[in-house]
């Protein structure tokens, strides 16, 4: 596969409303993962590589925003 460049200029997706809008979606043999309603991020385009990173930063940041919210309640 083709690695091809991620191309999103001057965008910033906040994550909020419910944790149903967030889901993986397979359509026509591509895998998305949805993020609400307005955005998607089309995975099956992706080296693995890719994937695993991304999979690495999203369970850090996981794990950092549950520490932070552990040492406000400490």
């Amino acid at each position: 596969m083709n690695a091809s460049p991620t191309r999103v200029i001057q965008s910033v997706i906040l994550l909020g409303g419910t944790v149903d809008d967030i889901a993986l979606d397979v359509h026509d043999g591509h895998t998305s993962l949805v993020l609400g309603k307005d955005a998607a991020i089309c995975l099956s385009l992706a080296d693995q590589a890719v994937l695993d990173k991304l999979a690495t930063l999203t369970a850090q940041a996981a794990a950092d925003k549950r520490a932070s919210t552990l040492r406000k309640v400490a």
